[in-house]
């Protein structure tokens, strides 16, 4: 499907959405604060956010990231639910132009109340979650098909303002090549910090880990469109020596700040800031490379019944 038919049907999609959305919201302003339940079986959400990009050679900002997400979320008691997740793009870069892509979809099992912070002290809730790429060149490019993830998620609250949530994760990639620079498994840990203030703002911090594990060391294909600046050609052949490397195990440190705005029950706006502030990757010190990989962004979640 071309990119301008694809953009065609996603702007005919949230237009429906955006009708439901606001028939839905305009029912329940009518509704007594005392009269919502707190059990739902069925939630549909959406997320719309976008960001800046950085070309990964130079670090200069080259164009911009959104996304679009549907999230129907299936409740069947307290402690047991299930998700449908579909995720689409739209990057504009020098690497990717202007390119749109179903992205990938994923099948979700979340079980709650494992623990209580009234029983236990914290809450603590597991997630079986496995997602398939949707687009066969973005296949091609990553080098797997999907993944499959459990995830370990604890929080608890401080009081009425402060709260502490620790995600656990492991990623198991479907790889689709034998390929030493196609990443196989990755773990991941989320902390994040919140503070809630003035009854509709959400202070937050989160900072990410990531361990990526490989079959070997290679090439980083990634760089491939600066082959010819980066490989030197002498009479004996070319020269990969300054040509970045793809170790087997990488490590990276993710910081993403925010101030978060509750419009109203159905709907959050957020703005962000995002950096790195290490890579094993990388021989550049804390403060270059946070201010190279440094980006804006902002995001709308939405509930729409």
């Amino acid at each position: 499907m071309e990119i301008g038919s694809r953009m065609k049907l996603l702007v005919i999609l949230l237009a429906c959405m955006a009708q439901v959305y606001a028939q839905t919201n305009t029912t329940k302003t009518d509704v007594n604060r005392g009269q919502f339940r707190k059990f739902k079986p069925l939630t549909f959400e959406m997320l719309l956010a976008s960001e800046q990009t950085r070309d990964i050679y130079t670090q200069e900002l080259d164009g911009q990231f959104t996304k679009w997400d549907f999230s129907l979320l299936q409740t069947f008691n307290n402690d047991n639910q299930f998700r449908y997740f579909l995720s689409t793009r739209y990057v504009t870069s020098q690497e990717f132009r202007d390119e749109f892509n179903w992205f990938l979809f994923e099948l979700m099992y979340r079980r709650r109340n494992i623990l209580t912070q009234s029983t236990h002290g914290v809450n603590m809730e597991v997630e079986l979650k496995n997602y398939w790429l949707l687009d066969e060149t973005l296949k091609d490019m990553y080098g797997y098909d999907g993944s499959f993830i459990p995830q370990v998620i604890f929080n608890r609250r401080y009081g009425r303002g402060f709260s502490t949530e620790v995600k656990l994760r492991r990623h198991f990639y479907h790889r689709n090549n034998t390929d030493n620079f196609t990443v196989s498994k990755e773990d991941r840990i989320y902390l994040t910090q919140s503070y809630m203030f003035g009854h509709r703002w959400l202070a937050n911090v989160m900072v990410k880990y990531q361990h990526k594990m490989r079959k070997g060391d290679d090439l980083n294909y990634r760089f491939m469109p600066y082959f010819n600046e980066l490989v030197d050609f002498g009479p004996y052949g070319p020269d990969f020596s300054r040509f970045p490397k793809a170790k087997k195990d990488q490590e990276i440190v993710t910081i993403h700040p925010s101030m978060m705005y509750f419009w109203s029950r159905q709907t959050l706006i957020e703005g962000y800031i995002e950096t790195r502030l290490s890579d094993t990757y990388d021989k550049r010190d804390l403060e270059t490379i946070a201010g190279d990989e440094f980006v804006f962004g902002a995001a709308v979640y939405m509930t729409v019944f």
